[in-house]
C-alpha cells in the first residue's frame, strides 16, 4: 500500500514537473521567436481604410484614396538592454489596398516582449545612390524617380472637393534623400504584445490629413520643403495596435 502511494507521488510530481516545462517552454516561444510576422492595418480614424470609399477629415474635406504605397526599410530590434540587431533584407514595399503587402514577415531574428522594433518609412541614402536595385526596389514598381535617380518613399493618390485641380485630384509622392530636403523617417514601437509572433500595427492616414490644408497642398511631386513638411508627419500615422 505504501509502495503504491510513493509511485503515485512520484507520478504527480513528474507530471507537474513535465506541465512546468511545458509552460515554460510555451512562455519562451511567445516572448522570443525566430521570427516576427507584421500585420497593417489601416484606418481612417475609426474607419476601416477601404479603396475609393469616401472619409471625411476634421477639416471638414471629403476625400477618397486611390493608391497609398510605401516603403517600411532598414529593420532592427533593440533590446531592453541596449543591443541593436540588424536585420539584413528587411526592405519592404505596402500598397496598403492590397492586403498581402500589408502582412511583413522578418525572418530570423530573435527579441523579447520589451524590446523596440525600429525602423524607417522610406529608402535610406544608401539605397539610392546604388541605382535602380531588384526585388521591392525594382523601378516597375513604379516607386522610382528616373529623372531624380532616387525612390519615392511614399505615395498617396486620391481626389477631394476641396481641390481645384483637375479632376479635383490630390498626389503625393513623397522622397528624396540630399540634405536638407531627406524625406525618409525613422520610426520606433515597443513590443508588448506579439502573439503568436504577430505585431499588429495600425495606419491612420486621417491624421495626415486631418493635419494639411489640402486645397492649398495637394500635389506635391519633388523633394523639397513639401515634401518635408509631410514626411515630419508620416511617422504618427503608424502606431501599435494595443
Amino acid at each position: 500500500m505504501l509502495k503504491s502511494k510513493t509511485i503515485k507521488t512520484i507520478t504527480s510530481k513528474k507530471i507537474k514537473l513535465v506541465t512546468l516545462v511545458l509552460l515554460l517552454a510555451n512562455s519562451i516561444l511567445f516572448a522570443q521567436g525566430n521570427h516576427l510576422k507584421i500585420e497593417i492595418n489601416p484606418f481612417f480614424k475609426t474607419k476601416v481604410l477601404k479603396k475609393d470609399s469616401w472619409y471625411v477629415s476634421k477639416n471638414n474635406d471629403s476625400l477618397q484614396f486611390s493608391k497609398i504605397k510605401f516603403y517600411l526599410t532598414d529593420f532592427k530590434i533593440l533590446t531592453k538592454e541596449g543591443k541593436t540587431k540588424q536585420l539584413p533584407n528587411s526592405d519592404f514595399l505596402v500598397s496598403i489596398f492590397n492586403v498581402e503587402s500589408r502582412s511583413i514577415l522578418l525572418e530570423n531574428i530573435s527579441y523579447k516582449t520589451g524590446d523596440q522594433l525600429l525602423f524607417n518609412i522610406g529608402v535610406n541614402e544608401k539605397m539610392n545612390t546604388s541605382g535602380a536595385l531588384s526585388g521591392s526596389l525594382d523601378p516597375a514598381n513604379g516607386m522610382y524617380w528616373s529623372w531624380q535617380s532616387g525612390y519615392i518613399n511614399f505615395k498617396i493618390e486620391g481626389k477631394s472637393p476641396s481641390c481645384s485641380t483637375r479632376k479635383n485630384k490630390f498626389q503625393f509622392h513623397i522622397g528624396g534623400y540630399k540634405k536638407p530636403f531627406a524625406a525618409t523617417r525613422f520610426k520606433s514601437v515597443t513590443i508588448t504584445n506579439a502573439i503568436n509572433n504577430v505585431l499588429i500595427i495600425d495606419f491612420d492616414i486621417a491624421i495626415l490629413f486631418d493635419s494639411i490644408d489640402i486645397s492649398n497642398l495637394n500635389q506635391v511631386m519633388i523633394p523639397g520643403k513639401e515634401a518635408i513638411e509631410i514626411a515630419d508627419i508620416l511617422p504618427n500615422l503608424f502606431s501599435l495596435n494595443e
